[in-house]
């Protein structure tokens, strides 16, 4: 067999699919792994599966994986982030020859690809970080796919990507260069955090309707499909109509036989970590990484749940007039907290963008995010648009065709809060994203007293409306005099 086009290293789930995706699509693809603990069998349980009579080429050597990929090689790493890869990358480089190029496909810190990309370089590596979206189901038969790497590495990484990825709305590859070095994984990443928002704000639709509402699962699968045809639609929508109908052997519902403590691998937190280093706030993911580590305190849950005090959803069918109603008023909070769960990922990503000095296109992002991945939905059609008006603006609320929709969805957003709030239900995504929106139309917040009392107790300082770039001053707050205040904040500063 000739020489293959390719090399994909890690044959978890991932990494096979990838393989099986390449080689569907013409490519000769070597594939390895390592042959120690977990990934002993690996290779022979995937060409045993996979590999009769298609065109892979397996090596448990890492030389001859390397000498089996022609020139200049392009090797795709699937495995662990973290260790592993610095592991791997230590490994291969000695087999490696001048502008070979190694992708890193797994979900990587972004700021782990910047440094392996700049300590490369010296090495005459390219180094490509590349987010794939869309399990193991999308590695399969087409993810979207977000690069960081060089402009002319990409030239030669695209021809091979853009045939496996999905297609967007407009039949376009869900493929694209966002920019250099961790350009490609922090778009993931953002993707993500948006993700952990959708997954939370559904989650709480589900809540309302089951707890309060007392639907049963299959009507709330039926409204779930239904809502599928409008612009509520999404993949995650669809999946979840899917899983409020399955059952066990003895008929039983398989969702209620599942632990309500949900895991994380971290790439939320890492979102929000992210943005606050740049000064930015995400409340609704923020608030969605949250829940998810309150609902592992199933322990502690179980013994506050007989004994705090307040309202339960059994007891608030009072509050409950109209269910018709209220369906329609939970229907427009689901729409309007996801369309604020976007617009802070989408302003992280052109806010980070300008501060990393990438090239992301927010408008070719929402179209990559439309096929293959885990948020593709309708909504993206708007965002989009919004996008396409041709203002150069930073925050999806500044486009009319975004922030006019709001319009319709204030009376039932507001409402949904307030009767689960009033019922004592849960609901932080749907909260956070209320308040970020009045937060964001209102021209006064209250944090004038927060900097009178750092300057009261502190001596911080704070600027004044009519000058509100310039001086700081500081009061003497028991003598209510003002003075000029030029020097930096002292070293006990908060």
């Amino acid at each position: 067999m000739s020489q293959s086009d390719i090399g994909i290293y890690g044959l978890g789930l991932m990494g096979s699919n990838l393989a099986l995706n390449f080689e569907s699509h013409g490519h000769n693809v070597s594939v390895s792994n390592r042959t120690e603990g977990e990934g002993e069998n690996l290779i022979a349980s995937f060409m045993k599966e996979h590999g009769a009579g298609k065109r892979f080429t397996p090596s448990a050597d890492l030389k001859e994986f390397v000498a089996s990929i022609q020139k200049p090689r392009t090797i795709l790493i699937t495995i662990t982030s973290g260790k592993p890869v610095d592991d791997f990358i230590s490994s291969v480089l000695p087999h490696l020859d001048d502008w070979d190029t190694l992708v890193d496909c797994g979900n990587s810190h972004f700021e782990e690809t910047r440094r392996r990309a700049a300590s490369l370089r010296f090495k005459r590596i390219n180094y490509a970080g590349v987010g794939i979206s869309g399990g193991s189901e999308g590695a399969r038969y087409g993810p979207s796919i977000m690069a960081g790497t060089t402009k002319k590495c990409w030239k030669s990484l695209e021809k091979i990507l853009e045939p496996i990825a999905a297609r967007s709305f407009d039949d376009t590859p869900c493929c694209l260069l966002a920019g250099s070095d961790g350009a490609g994984h922090f778009v993931k990443m953002v993707h993500n955090g948006i993700e952990y928002a959708d997954m939370q704000i559904l989650a709480e639709v589900y809540h309302i309707m089951r707890t309060l509402f007392k639907m049963h699962p299959s009507d709330i699968s039926a409204k779930f499909r239904q809502w599928n045809y409008t612009s509520l639609g999404s993949y995650l929508l669809s999946i979840s109509a899917d899983i409020l109908q399955v059952r066990d052997d003895s008929g039983v519902l398989l969702l209620d036989q599942i632990l309500d403590s949900a895991e994380q691998k971290g790439t939320g937190r890492w979102t929000v970590q992210a943005a606050s280093e740049l000064g930015i706030q995400l409340p609704v993911v923020s608030a969605s990484v949250d829940s998810r580590s309150l609902s592992a305190l199933t322990g502690l849950r179980g013994r506050l749940s007989g004994s705090l005090f307040g309202p339960e959803p059994n007891s608030s069918s009072g509050l409950l007039r109209n269910t018709e109603n209220a369906l329609q008023h939970l229907e427009q909070a689901y729409l309007a907290s996801r369309m604020i769960a976007a617009a802070e990922g989408f302003y992280l990503l052109t806010e980070a963008s300008r501060h990393y000095k990438w090239t992301i296109d927010p408008s070719e992002i929402a179209r990559i995010w439309q096929g293959g991945c885990i948020i593709r939905s309708e909504l993206l059609r708007t965002i989009v648009a919004a996008y396409g008006q041709g203002s150069n603006f930073n925050h999806l609320l500044l486009s009319p065709i975004y922030s006019n929709r709001f319009r319709k969805l204030q009376e039932g957003w507001r409402e949904t809060v307030t009767l689960a709030i009033k019922s004592g239900i849960h609901v932080p995504a749907m909260a956070a994203s209320l308040q970020q929106y009045d937060a964001l139309r209102s021209a006064y917040l209250p944090a004038n007293l927060i900097q009178a009392q750092r300057d009261y107790f502190g001596s911080h300082g704070f600027r004044v409306i009519n000058d509100p770039d310039g001086t700081h001053y500081h009061s003497n707050w028991n003598k209510q005099d003002l003075s000029d205040n030029t020097d930096d904040e002292p070293e006990n500063s908060l």
